[in-house]
């Protein structure tokens, strides 16, 4: 590993949980963000394989951020936005970008959760970053 690169992955740090606590209805099968670690000023992207175990048909979907430990207002909006609906029962898979804008400095946690018409959690995700 060269120096340059050494020095980078203290600057840098990206990882990917499950932040369901196993209440979740489906069961995230893999996950990985790209690059890692984390560019700043460029789109990283995170994929998501789960087993979904009964069809869904509506729901809600929750983006929450967090800059430095100072949580910042979450954006909801309708899951099948954001996914084809109905989730049918099986293997689901996606990918989304997550942008790291080049100004921001320290810790950033963006969270990412999905709930059933009935409130019931179907998946939450955790991405930390660390720029």
């Amino acid at each position: 590993m060269s120096l340059l690169a050494a020095l980078a992955s203290i600057y840098a740090y990206g990882s990917v949980s499950d932040c369901s606590k196993g209440t979740a209805l489906f069961t995230i099968t893999s996950m990985s963000l790209t690059p890692d670690p984390p560019v700043t000023g460029q789109n990283s992207t995170l994929d998501l394989s789960m087993l979904v175990p009964k069809d869904v048909v509506s729901g809600t979907a929750t983006y929450s951020v967090t800059y430095n430990f100072i949580p910042l207002a979450p954006t909801v909006e309708d899951l099948c936005a954001n996914v084809a609906c109905p989730i049918q029962t099986g293997t689901l898979k996606t990918t989304s970008s997550i942008p790291i804008d080049s100004s921001l400095k320290g810790s950033i946690t963006f969270r990412i959760e999905w709930k059933d018409a009935s409130n019931t959690e179907l998946m939450c995700v955790s991405v930390n970053v660390k720029v």
